[in-house]
């Protein structure tokens, strides 16, 4: 039964032009790479969105990897959905990272490396908006300063084009925020 799965899988994966996993680890859609040991669930859809679920082992974590969107993100666990974009590529429209979360956000404006950690993320691809939760740290760094969240219990990041704007809510102890953000100048 896994055999037919398995074959089922790659046939809907070669039917939709994108390449089928390699090795029973990967699964390529588009310019988007997930890296996984062990295949949960999949799931297609009439719009040809596929709904994936996988899971790394210790010391192996699910690795995605989107150039155009401009981030990588490893976690031990990751339920994603992906579809095409408005220009027709295979892209990641949605995605929630559970356990050891590390998202790295590198683009060329503003704001341009995001390096965070957290319990949970969710990726929104239509808001453009990716949240951390659960002991969330974020490291931010454009040309003229560095910027560092800590002791924060969510951190929303909107990842739009022109601005980028992040939301902190922090951690309390007795009722008294703790969270802080530095911001420190570059020596140039």
């Amino acid at each position: 039964m896994r055999g037919l799965c398995v074959a089922l899988l790659i046939g809907v994966w070669l039917l939709q032009g994108q390449q089928p996993p390699q090795s029973g680890s990967e699964i390529r859609f588009g310019r988007v790479t997930i890296r996984y040991d062990v295949l949960v669930s999949t799931r297609r859809f009439k719009s040809d969105a596929y709904d994936v679920e996988v899971s790394g082992k210790r010391g192996s974590p699910v690795r995605v990897e989107s150039p155009d969107q401009y981030f990588t993100l490893t976690c031990a666990r990751l339920k994603a959905t992906l579809g095409t974009d408005a220009r027709g590529r295979g892209a990641l429209r949605t995605a929630e990272a559970t356990e050891q979360v590390e998202f790295v956000y590198d683009r060329p404006q503003p704001l341009s490396k995001l390096n965070g950690t957290a319990r949970r993320a969710l990726y929104d691809d239509q808001k453009r908006t990716i949240t951390l939760e659960g002991d969330v740290s974020l490291d931010g760094e454009d040309e003229f300063y560095r910027i560092r969240w800590r002791d924060n219990e969510r951190i929303v990041v909107y990842l739009e084009e022109d601005l980028q704007r992040v939301e902190a809510k922090s951690k309390e102890r007795n009722g008294v925020p703790i969270g802080s953000m530095v911001i420190e100048p570059k020596q140039r």
